[in-house]
């Protein structure tokens, strides 16, 4: 029976270790073009957040740039060395409201993200999702956090262990959060990748509160902002999520004066981002 329960848990370590690999290979999604989705529905949306006064509930920046001793405080707490994300595996008999997943966290090896000069894309993505989960808990939203991998505890494991491909974590969103890096800096752009279950609505409205924390128009923004249907990111895989599952990338940490931005903006970025995903939530199925 030992012996037996051994083989098990190495067939599932064999698993887990394939799938890390393969994941990995899919963390970073290079988005070539907008989907015709995304595209077409681009008045319909901006409409119906109008409606909805969206607008006025978001954070802009402040004029003028941050005091320098505000902005070293924030570089420094973005680089605190803990779990700034709380980050843990998920259930899968648990359906959660938001399952949130700040991107490459809790990796050491493989993908493990980009790095600016003042902050890596592990840390800053993490800040600012402890932020978003800490924002929805408040309104008594299930928020989960899950680490890049080891995202399914051990025990839902085990009990569907014999069809491994088929786990799933349930619920009504899921948003990773990355940040961006390039070999020739200031080439990249904030994007957003969606399933193709996704309604286009819901990724307009992160996009529209990511471009307010950053201080750009939406129709601006929504040019530059490359997005794609059946994004190949790979927990998409992992979640059932019918409201929606999706991607963002909130700019280029390669690029100096981008770089900046996203720090200074760090928590713009999280109070808009967590009032989307509340106005996603509340549209409901």
């Amino acid at each position: 029976m030992v012996a037996a329960r051994g083989v098990f848990w190495t067939l599932i370590a064999i698993t887990a270790l394939s799938i890390a690999a393969s994941e990995q290979d899919e963390e970073e999604i290079n988005v070539e073009s907008k989907s015709a989705a995304f595209q077409s529905s681009y008045t319909e949306a901006v409409t119906a957040l109008k409606q909805r006064q969206f607008e006025m509930q978001l954070l802009t920046p402040q004029l003028g740039s941050l005091p320098r001793n505000e902005f070293d405080a924030l570089v420094r707490s973005i680089n605190e060395k803990r779990p700034i994300a709380e980050a843990k595996a998920g259930r899968t008999t648990v359906t959660y409201d938001v399952i949130l997943q700040p991107g490459h966290y809790g990796r050491s090896t493989g993908a493990t993200g980009t790095a600016g000069k003042l902050v890596s894309e592990r840390e800053l993505v993490a800040f600012i999702t402890a932020r978003v989960a800490n924002a929805l808990r408040s309104e008594h939203l299930k928020v989960l956090v899950v680490p890049a991998d080891n995202y399914i505890e051990k025990a839902s494991l085990e009990k569907i262990a014999t069809q491994p491909t088929d786990i799933k974590l349930h619920s009504r969103i899921f948003l990773a959060i990355h940040a961006d890096g390039r070999d020739a800096p200031c080439k990249g752009k904030a994007s957003l990748g969606y399933d193709s279950n996704t309604s286009p609505l819901a990724m307009h409205t992160i996009g529209y509160a990511l471009s307010r924390a950053l201080g750009y128009k939406y129709s601006e923004f929504e040019r530059d902002n490359f997005s794609v249907n059946e994004a190949r990111y790979y927990m998409f895989r992992s979640v059932n999520a019918p409201m929606l599952k999706g991607v963002l990338e909130i700019g280029e940490l390669t690029c100096q004066d981008t770089e900046r931005l996203l720090i200074g903006s760090s928590e713009k970025i999280a109070a808009n981002v967590s009032k989307a995903l509340r106005l996603i939530y509340e549209l409901k199925d």
